[in-house]
């Protein structure tokens, strides 16, 4: 039984490493929404159109372009910023 079941929204940083991409095509499979992050555009693109010829289009799969991850303050240690302050 997930924690938190599908069709809920999952962060997966730095998508397009290795293990990562395993793990947004588990969760897309499993019928998760996944939000990833990647540092160029480029990755991004590459990774919308290796999962968009295996059936998951920008309605189940979304990329952000974080360069630094540290910058965008959703690492910090103080939380003087909160997650929502980026994405919305």
């Amino acid at each position: 039984m997930s924690v938190i079941p599908p069709p809920a929204k999952v962060l997966v940083t730095g998508a397009n490493g290795y293990i990562a991409m395993w793990l947004v095509r588990i969760l897309l499979e499993q019928g998760y929404t996944v939000r990833g992050t990647v540092r160029t555009a480029d990755k991004g693109k590459h990774l919308t159109e290796y999962f968009g010829k295996r059936g998951f289009g920008p309605d189940k799969l979304e990329m952000v372009v974080v360069a630094d991850i540290t910058e965008a303050c959703l690492i910090n240690l103080n939380l003087r910023c909160k997650l929502t302050e980026i994405w919305f």
